[in-house]
């Protein structure tokens, strides 16, 4: 029988499959080969004891969140408690483009962010890099109904920081969904953890997947691989004069000169230049 994995606790994996939700263990066997089973996986179980027996091919996995098939990624993020973060925004961005999954930008609590011209300028920033933006309120239900058709027939993965609003902004695409919702600390300046685990539920033909919240998001990349898939690099890092270009002090370079010319907003630049600073070369590179 073909199932989909809809959630994982204390090691039983909970499987749809045709309408019915059943507890069923992973095959021991799956460690031999180096595979173990994840939310979002289609796997097989059995009719009678209703062990997971087989994996299917899986067309995405991410590892943190841990999650497998999903085709779309809405990155939360509020205008405020916590404050936006463009840093932590690219970040996510880059990272959906390193697993090859289409990424859009929600904003949440602009019912109580109060300054309209910065969140003017936030979205035209990322829409001049052809990201789409949405801004919601989980409150007043303000834009709400355009981030509601973005679920219908995708398997989602909502992903931000603690206190950002992903499990309120489910429960106001569906009030059944009845999912725990975290408080912002003003002492610590960040949301406080409510969701657990990586859970899918079922909505409008397909799943929305609650994720657990985090202050930061380690990614698993070098430099390379940044000036690679850093959001508008893909179709342009193959133009640089060079092919090991890292845009930020090579001549010649296509990235560099969108920059310069105004076409891609300067916070962008900024924030990759902060990003590649972080990061370790994957080769070495060759010294005069």
């Amino acid at each position: 029988m073909r199932g989909r994995i809809v959630s994982l606790s204390c090691g039983m994996y909970s499987v749809e499959a045709n309408g019915v939700i059943y507890n069923a263990p992973a095959r021991g066997l799956f460690r031999n080969y180096g595979v173990k089973p994840t939310v979002g996986d289609d796997v097989e179980i059995s009719d009678t004891s209703f062990v997971i027996e087989r994996v299917y091919d899986r067309h995405s996995l991410l590892k943190r969140p841990p999650i497998a098939n999903i085709d779309q990624m809405l990155i939360v993020e509020s205008l405020k408690e916590p404050e936006f973060s463009y840093l932590l925004a690219f970040k996510y961005l880059t990272y959906a483009n390193m697993n090859n999954i289409s990424a859009k930008i929600v904003l949440t609590k602009s019912d109580i962010q109060d300054d309209k011209k910065l969140v003017e300028e936030i979205v035209n920033n990322f829409r001049k890099m052809n990201i789409d933006v949405y801004v919601v309120s989980n409150k007043t239900f303000d834009g709400l109904e355009e981030v509601r058709k973005l679920f219908r027939n995708h398997v989602t993965c909502l992903i931000g920081q603690s206190g950002v609003g992903k499990s309120s902004l489910i429960n106001s695409i569906d009030k059944d969904f009845e999912r725990k919702v975290g408080e912002y600390s003003y002492a610590l300046g960040r949301g406080k953890h409510q969701t657990k685990e990586v859970i899918l539920l079922p909505y409008e033909g397909g799943y929305i997947a609650d994720t657990p919240g985090f202050s930061s998001l380690e990614l698993d990349l070098y430099k390379e691989d940044l000036a690679q898939f850093y959001p508008g690099f893909s179709e342009l890092f193959t133009k640089c004069y060079y092919s090991n270009c890292l845009h930020i002090s090579e001549g010649k370079c296509a990235v560099k000169e969108k920059f310069e010319d105004g076409t891609y907003p300067k916070i962008a630049y900024e924030c990759y230049l902060k990003l590649s600073e972080q990061s370790i070369f994957k080769a070495k590179r060759y010294e005069r």
